[in-house]
């Protein structure tokens, strides 16, 4: 039979009113403050306050075991409104602490020291609530939950190390997001995301690695970004043993000189590792301004040192069971003069004939220049094409380094063909030799070579659309990157009087 005399009771008692204005208020707030976390915040704020204020009426206190009053309804209400009431101390104390307890400069240690502290304040408030409504004793539990947390450690061991191990690392941060960093094993890339679980590593070839966090604690973590973003890179190279080591190491010195991709400070070192019959080996040590150029950077500085070579007449180290070819090979380059090196080393001119390419040398002009030299000022205008056949240029507009120049490369040919003034300064970082080629001497290789017109208009399109142009004014701003090529060969063209538009 129903117990109709509990039910009376427990219709009188003010709580049961209180728990089902609670119920239907606290759905309420969620559906009306869902877009306003604020609003919802004050709501549970009101709501601990009137439940305190009618548990003091009531002379039930919250920290105190629950009292019976022999109606099961009733104490089930009694229940349910301190269990409430614990849990909403509990977030009105996670609320606090997170508006309020905040790591300075360090956003993730504050977010991770805060998620701690909740996780302790909820723990606590469930025990109160095991103590205080349930009324069990609290040291027995421990003891239970401590051999039930031994049996979860013991399943849990790989998670947990993970787990800590993470936390160690967030406080300590030995690497940030954005960050590059090697690990031993292998593993080298930027970071991404950091959890209390694992770190994500975007590698150099566009993989997600995924490594727990347990296993970069235990390895070896070299962070490439920090103190700087600067980072350290070397190569091995080796020159004829008839080059004496001296005269490599000036070479190599120019070449990386010519590299802009790599840094001044720290200053790179050249070291002579060995020396013997068949060849002299140097490490060159450079610095770039962060991890991902550096295969970039190293890729350029092999170029230019291939570069400097040729323009040196100094020959790379053959292995020994080519050396005979080589000697011959060696013979034959030796055998042409300066000019018709230089020839073969521009990229314009690597369509012609080895005959034409001569006949271009025989029209070069040298002209030497010391370091320091300037070669060419604003507001100048050009009536040859300049080749460099050794040194490096540096070209400035104002205070900005725009390129720089070192053997095969050319300049003068914007402000040849459109007859601007030259806006930048051109300057000697190094001794250098460069060949004039005169207008009225460019004129008929152009009317003769048409494909050179298409070499020459493909050399001056990238170098505009790379924003490298050093001796131009004013261009045709309305034609597209993708269409500089054909806008310079034609007009080339129309500038030279050339028929036949190829």
């Amino acid at each position: 039979m129903i117990d109709l005399s509990g039910l009376t009771a427990a219709a009188r008692d003010p709580l049961v009113g209180i728990l089902g204005l609670f119920a239907v208020g606290g759905t309420a707030a969620h559906l009306l403050f869902r877009r306003y976390p604020f609003g919802k915040a004050i709501v549970r704020v009101v709501f601990l306050v009137l439940l305190t204020i009618a548990f003091l009426h009531a002379n039930i206190v919250p920290y105190q075991p629950l009292e019976f009053t022999g109606t099961p309804l009733l104490d089930a209400v009694h229940a349910a409104l301190k269990i409430a009431w614990w849990f909403w101390a509990a977030w009105l104390l996670v609320g606090f602490l997170r508006a309020f307890v905040i790591v300075e400069r360090r956003p993730r240690e504050g977010k991770l020291l805060q998620d701690l502290l909740a996780g302790l304040i909820y723990l606590a408030a469930v025990f109160a609530i095991i103590a205080y409504v349930f009324d069990l004793k609290i040291q027995g539990l421990l003891a239970t939950s401590g051999v039930i947390a031994i049996i979860l450690g013991l399943a849990l061991q790989s998670t947990l190390s993970d787990l800590f191990s993470g936390i160690v690392l967030n406080f300590s941060r030995p690497y940030r997001p954005g960050d590059w960093i090697n690990l031993e094993g292998g593993t080298e890339g930027r970071v991404i995301e950091m959890n209390w679980r694992a770190t994500h590593v975007l590698t150099g070839r566009r993989d997600l690695a995924i490594v727990p966090n347990s296993t970069i604690a235990k390895s070896k973590i070299v962070n490439v970004s920090s103190p700087s973003g600067i980072h350290g890179a070397s190569i091995t190279v080796q020159l004829d043993a008839k080059t004496p080591p001296m005269v490599g190491i000036e070479i190599l010195e120019r070449a990386i000189l010519n590299c802009r991709l790599i840094v001044a400070a720290p200053s790179p070192t050249i070291a002579v590792k060995a020396t013997n019959a068949a060849y002299s080996e140097f490490e060159v040590t450079f610095f770039v301004e962060e991890l991902a150029s550096t295969v970039r950077a190293q890729n350029e500085l092999f170029d230019l040192i291939f570069r400097h070579l040729a323009a040196s007449g100094i020959d790379l180290a053959s292995p020994l069971n080519q050396a005979y070819r080589a000697s011959e090979d060696a013979n034959l380059g030796k055998s042409k003069t300066r000019p018709e090196m230089l020839v073969e080393m521009v990229t314009i001119f690597s369509t012609l004939t080895s005959p034409e390419r001569t006949t271009i040398a025989t029209k070069l002009q040298q002209h030497a220049h010391d370091q320091g030299d300037t070669l060419l000022e604003p507001g100048t205008v050009l009536q040859s094409l300049y080749f460099i056949a050794s040194g490096v240029l540096s070209f400035t507009r104002g205070d900005t380094e725009l390129m720089r120049l070192g053997p095969g490369d050319h300049y003068g040919e914007i402000g040849l063909l459109t007859g601007g003034l030259s806006t930048a300064k051109v300057t000697a970082l190094t001794p250098v030799i460069i060949y004039e080629l005169a207008k009225a001497d460019l004129t008929p290789i152009l009317e003769a070579q048409p494909e050179v017109v298409q070499e020459l208009g493909r050399a001056l399109a990238q170098r505009q659309a790379a924003g490298r142009s050093a001796d131009a004014t004013e261009l045709d701003h309305t034609v597209p990157t993708s269409g500089l090529t054909s806008w310079f060969s034609e007009r080339i063209h129309r500038l030279y009087n050339i028929a036949g538009a190829q």
